[in-house]
């Protein structure tokens, strides 16, 4: 297992990250229609930060965001700060998402910013916030746990 002490094997997405030196863009389709980027990610600190930039198109009845699609944008987040400590050959998968919504999410770009908060052999734990870009009120939060995948 890739630890704090031992960085020698990073993931291939940290890899291609600090590689490039700033923001990269996400390649599937849904981080893609979100227009999702990462700009950035710090193996030591256990921190990523991802945009998105959801359109009107992403809206529910109610004119704000849909919540779904909120909740994905926490959960990249939080899943980068994972790709921050994971080693190459191993990956992970959400197993628990908590969401709260604090303000309402509208069209424009915004910023996850996540962190480890504990991560062992089998589970990651993360956290992180997310805002509208520019701002510093969170108009969501979130965690998960994040189940390891891998040797």
């Amino acid at each position: 297992m890739t630890t704090r002490g031992d960085m020698s094997e990073h993931h291939p997405i940290l890899e291609a990250v600090l590689r490039a030196g700033g923001p990269v863009r996400m390649t599937d389709r849904l981080a893609t229609s979100l227009k999702g980027e990462v700009l950035w990610m710090d193996p030591v600190a256990g921190t990523a930060a991802v945009a998105f930039e959801p359109d009107e198109g992403f809206l529910q009845g109610g004119g704000v965001i849909h919540g779904g699609i909120v909740s994905t944008m926490l959960d990249y987040g939080l899943a980068m700060a994972g790709f921050t400590r994971i080693g190459g050959g191993r990956s992970f998968g959400t197993v628990s998402l908590n969401v709260h919504f604090l303000k309402p999410v509208l069209p424009g770009r915004h910023l996850v910013t996540a962190r480890l908060d504990r991560m062992g052999r089998s589970l990651i734990f993360a956290s992180g916030e997310l805002m509208k870009d520019g701002h510093d009120a969170p108009l969501a939060t979130g965690t998960a746990v994040m189940a390891v995948i891998g040797r």
